[in-house]
């Protein structure tokens, strides 16, 4: 393997290490949360980010409401299982 290839291969498992954010039916869960939240559509939420919190095994999903341009905060567990949902101001 040549050094650029295994620069790239590096740089790649520092963004998407493993447990370091939310999992995708996490994100999911995210998503349908808030739009029951803010009654809004669910395909009016875009992930635009996650990551760990302090507690053990529980993720921040950042979402922003395409329609309204408003931000929140969620936070779900390895399983899913959201726990909160609050809009940032």
């Amino acid at each position: 393997m040549t050094a650029a290839a295994l620069s790239t291969l590096l740089a790649a498992c520092a963004i998407s290490t493993p447990g370091s954010q939310a999992t995708a039916k996490g994100q999911q869960d995210c998503v349908a949360a808030a739009a029951r939240r803010f009654q809004q559509p669910p395909d009016s939420f875009v992930v635009e980010g996650s990551g760990v919190t302090t507690a053990a095994e529980i993720y921040e999903v950042r979402l922003r409401n395409t329609r309204t341009g408003r931000h929140a905060k969620c936070t779900v567990d390895q399983n899913g299982i959201v726990t909160g949902v609050i809009e940032v101001r």
